[in-house]
């Protein structure tokens, strides 16, 4: 308890009254965090317009026992990743990221690869034609450091290997990927190069992940499982996701 000071990224704010605000965080060294920023509303407050979503800050909090809501003291801004977007997906993706974050992340658990993770899929979705790559990545990922994503090198039924296999599949009741010879009822097929794009996703950094040719760039499959995988093992639906699928996917 006391005063800490951590890196964050601000996802979501709330009006406390005239002048004050909610911010939910997703810090560093203390994971998810709610606090109250006093004032954060008046112009000529310190913290006006530090405290806005997709905001990586330092920020300094005083945090009292037995108290849910922390006091935001100050507020140092690092970047604003949602300042400069022009592309409406873009800032759809954003608030997917917030929103997987505040619904699936237990409050002042701290997870510094979640946290880095995070912070590499911000900047690349900056880029409009990375974005949907960098959605899929953060998806994975958060789904494998929160140990629900399984093994995609081996059949979950006959144990070999799927490197080169001539198909993959995804199966739902088992939550596992099959090569084309253990397929089951209610199968979702995987394209080539979707698996390959998995692959990468799985052994490489964010940035180091190479698209296939443009008249391969169709990853929709892998996307569609993987958000069954969300739903299914975080047990709820996401109000972004539902208005993503709304908006013309870039693959």
């Amino acid at each position: 308890m006391g005063i800490c000071s951590t890196e964050a990224v601000i996802l979501k704010t709330f009006p406390l009254g005239d002048s004050d605000k909610i911010a939910v965080a997703y810090s560093r060294d203390y994971g998810k965090v709610r606090g109250v920023a006093q004032g954060a509303h008046r112009l000529r407050s310190p913290l006006a317009g530090r405290l806005e979503p997709f905001n990586w800050v330092e920020i300094v909090f005083f945090e009292k026992e037995g108290k849910d809501l922390v006091s935001i003291n100050k507020v140092e801004l690092l970047r604003a990743f949602g300042s400069n977007l022009r592309d409406y997906r873009c800032f759809l993706q954003l608030n997917f990221l917030a929103e997987l974050l505040i619904e699936t992340t237990p409050d002042r658990e701290p997870n510094d690869p979640l946290f880095r993770l995070l912070l590499l899929t911000m900047e690349e979705i900056q880029t409009p034609g990375r974005s949907d790559l960098a959605q899929l990545y953060f998806e994975v990922w958060h789904l494998k450091i929160s140990g629900f994503f399984p093994s995609a090198r081996f059949c979950s039924q006959c144990r070999l290997p799927m490197i080169g296999a001539r198909a993959v599949c995804y199966l739902p009741d088992v939550q596992g990927f099959r090569c084309a010879d253990c397929s089951g009822r209610g199968a979702q097929p995987i394209s080539a190069g979707s698996y390959q794009v998995l692959n990468q996703i799985l052994g490489k950094s964010l940035k180091d992940v190479e698209l296939p040719p443009e008249d391969g760039l169709d990853f929709s499959d892998l996307e569609r499982v993987v958000e069954e995988m969300i739903r299914h093992n975080f047990d709820r639906s996401f109000k972004t996701l539902s208005l993503l699928r709304e908006e013309p996917s870039r693959n």
